[in-house]
């Protein structure tokens, strides 16, 4: 049995280094992710590390006739022994390396002539005397050895019993990933049936990453193995399949909670975070009866301010303009009679470190909150990643998703509900406040697409999403 770890930026090529360095009958036997960077284990680079084994086997290798000692200087008539007790009649070759002008691979002689038949081995073996300085060589190539052997075992740092859990749930999700990349790429010579394939095309077309549609391919072929024969039940898995990702990203209820007292809304610039703030502001103070008021940190984005201010004097709320993180404590001093309190961030770049250690130290106030991060739908899947990659060891734990109602691709809210652990609690679809938001539901987007007549949540007429194959 060959065992081996491998560490790599992302799964699928620390699946393809298993592959190259043990063989396609590799077997997984344990994923872990590794943080690396980051500042107090916040906004730290993730890499995966797999560990594998092979039952291949390998050729065995012939054990030297006789062992040493060589940790102590060789005993000379112990050796002399064990030499003369080979037979001379023996004609087979040692089974330690020997080089051909007489000497052992260490150095000294491969056999001893005092002791053994000269004319019973070859001449090139009873030519030299054994040379103790240079049989003493020995000593210093085991513990060399010995050493690099060391050097493969790593320390197990002690983890909590909450780390390991999150830790075990982290594997798991790695390990059905590699799952299902494995059976795809040993199914890869039996070709899709013209059902399917045109389904891998349509949500492709959708935006739909090639990693997410292997799982949706390769869970409807475990369930139904023959797809070539129905294709409104093909549909119906499908969907089924889509609904079941989603699901398990989004809450079961999306009010705040009555214990909440703070509502932190973060995101790059321009995807609509003050807009979604006086929304949820609203359904609070209308739906909820909760007095509410409003900080903004918004000091250098034009008009930010102004906004927020028109917003809070709609509903007759009080606002508070903070410009850095120590100002925050006599702000929320100063708000303390109400009983929610929602903070407008600034749009920043939070891909980079310093934006991310900025809006960090807002968060970090001990306030009993909840926080959100808004993305926005009109932006690319892969650039959505990246932030939320940057936010995953961050207390930002729901998704508010933007601009539902300016895109027609809808394959990134699948791949985020996929790759990542976020909760899916909102999206938007319209500047109206505040009607124009909705909680995020699986069977709406699940119709979207897979190009089912569905109403969409302003409740106009209903869209329908062709995609072209």
């Amino acid at each position: 049995m060959k065992t081996k770890k491998i560490v790599a930026e992302s799964m699928p090529l620390a699946l393809k280094m298993v592959r190259q360095e043990l063989g396609d009958n590799a077997i997984i036997v344990n994923t872990r992710t590794i943080k690396a960077g980051g500042i107090f284990g916040l906004f730290s680079k993730q890499k995966y590390e797999v560990t594998a084994y092979t039952l291949d086997e390998e050729p065995k290798k012939q054990e030297p006739a006789f062992t040493l000692d060589i940790t102590q200087k060789p005993d000379r008539a112990e050796l002399n022994r064990l030499i003369a007790g080979k037979r001379p009649e023996q004609t087979e070759e040692p089974s330690f390396p020997v080089k051909r002008e007489g000497t052992s691979k260490y150095g000294g002689s491969a056999v001893n002539p005092e002791s053994a038949n000269p004319e019973a081995v070859t001449p090139e073996l009873a030519k030299p005397e054994l040379a103790t300085p240079e049989f003493a060589k020995l000593e210093l190539v085991k513990p060399k050895l010995v050493k690099t052997e060391a050097a493969k075992t790593e320390p197990v740092e002690p983890k909590t019993a909450s780390q390991g859990n999150e830790q075990l749930l982290e594997e798991l999700q790695d390990m059905r990933k590699m799952m299902m990349i494995m059976m795809r790429d040993r199914n890869q010579e039996t070709p899709l049936s013209e059902e399917l394939a045109d389904w891998a095309k349509r949500l492709k077309k959708q935006g739909v990453e090639e990693e997410v549609i292997d799982y949706i391919t390769t869970m409807l072929l475990k369930n139904q193995p023959d797809v070539s024969t129905d294709s409104t039940s093909i549909h119906e898995q499908i969907k089924g399949i889509i609904e079941g990702i989603l699901k398990k990203r989004i809450p079961n209820s999306t009010s705040i909670n009555m214990n909440v007292r703070m509502v932190n809304i973060i995101g790059p610039t321009g995807v609509g975070k003050t807009t979604s703030i006086a929304k949820l502001a609203t359904e609070q103070v209308l739906r909820q009866k909760r007095r509410v008021a409003m900080i903004t940190t918004d000091v250098y984005r034009i008009g930010a301010v102004e906004q927020l201010k028109t917003y809070a004097g709609i509903l007759n709320v009080p606002i508070e303009v903070v410009r850095s993180a120590d100002e925050l404590e006599t702000a929320l001093a100063r708000l303390a009679p109400y009983d929610l309190i929602y903070m407008d961030t600034t749009g920043r770049n939070y891909r980079e470190l310093i934006h991310r250690e900025a809006i960090g130290k807002y968060l970090e106030y001990p306030a009993d909150k909840e926080n959100f991060l808004a993305l926005s739908l009109t932006t690319k899947y892969e650039d959505m990643a990246v932030v939320l990659n940057e936010f995953l060891e961050s207390p930002v734990k729901k998704l508010i998703l933007t601009k539902f109602d300016e895109t027609t691709t809808y394959g990134s809210i699948l791949n985020i509900a996929y790759h990542f652990p976020y909760e899916l609690a909102y999206m938007t679809n319209g500047q109206s406040v505040p009607e124009d938001i909705t909680a995020i539901d699986a069977k709406l987007i699940t119709g979207y697409l897979v190009g089912d007549e569905v109403e969409d949540g302003s409740g106009t007429e209903s869209k329908r999403i062709y995609a072209s194959l």
